[in-house]
């Protein structure tokens, strides 16, 4: 195992990970925050270079303080070759298997990998498997159709308003949590909605260490009015203003998410995966 800290050894990665997308995506969205400026301190482990099979990029052990802070402990994973993927994970100094962690990917095959390493850690493996959205670039037409809604004007999250943000989302509502939005909040970029003269926001959608959209929402009166399909595609360009991959995920069952995700120009990908690992 190697970490990875050349700029040019870093740069020639994310440009070989590009040409492995959807698969790549989560690996390589961390990746380009580490290479920009690297708010979340995150590492680059190749299993080999250059001829790697396996990325993994994580905070560094040492940050990782909280045995029981699943989105500190996040690792982000790309496996070209599951037996090298399976040294990897076993190697103490790449996977901490004493706390509570989450690995992100978009490769479901890799779950059978997971499994055997982390119950031999005495890890209990909870699988989420949501739909994969993802855009090349943003089209001119795209661009054309970001406008307002409404007496709704643009704006971007503050950190203080984590706490509304964290009430909403589905993988919050923690203090944990809680301070993982604030952080993404003042690290990577953020799109809102705002009515004149209300400072809460009514709609919003979030960027995070991976360079994933993610964490969008709408108030109730005004769902069905093109509001988050404006907002992602806002959300957008001001990613691949920076150069970040665009992608995001949406559940199985949130219909009216798909429809509007593909409404904004974000075909499917394929799959997006959440490995939890929690004690037996």
């Amino acid at each position: 195992m190697l970490v990875l800290t050349c700029s040019s050894k870093l740069s020639a990665l994310r440009q070989l990970l590009t040409h492995s997308f959807p698969e790549s995506l989560k690996a390589c969205g961390a990746l380009h925050h580490v290479i920009i400026g690297n708010p979340f301190k995150l590492e680059v482990l190749v299993d080999q270079w250059p001829d790697f099979s396996t990325v993994i990029c994580r905070p560094s052990l040492e940050d990782m303080k909280g045995p029981s802070d699943p989105y500190t402990n996040t690792y982000f994973l790309f496996s070209k070759e599951p037996q090298n993927l399976r040294q990897m994970l076993e190697d103490p100094h790449a996977v901490n298997w004493n706390q509570d962690l989450q690995i992100n990917g978009c490769q479901p095959t890799l779950g059978c990998v997971l499994q055997e390493v982390s119950s031999k850690h005495g890890r209990h493996m909870h699988t989420t498997s949501n739909f994969l959205y993802m855009m090349d670039r943003m089209r001119d037409e795209e661009l054309e159709k970001i406008n307002s809604i409404r007496d709704l004007q643009f704006s971007s999250l503050l950190p203080d308003e984590a706490p509304l943000v964290n009430a909403i989302w589905g993988y919050g509502g923690n203090d944990r949590s809680e301070r993982y939005l604030s952080r993404c909040i003042q690290s990577f970029p953020t799109v809102c909605m705002r009515r004149g003269g209300v400072r809460e926001p009514l709609a919003w959608v979030m960027s995070e260490q991976s360079a994933e959209m993610r964490m969008g929402y709408t108030d109730k009166l005004y769902r069905g009015q093109g509001v988050f399909r404006t907002m992602i595609r806002k959300l957008a360009t001001n990613l691949e203003s920076i150069g970040t991959p665009l992608y995001c995920h949406v559940a199985p069952d949130n219909k009216s998410s798909q429809a509007a995700t593909l409404a904004a120009g974000f075909p499917m990908a394929g799959r997006w995966q959440q490995w939890n690992f929690q004690p037996l």
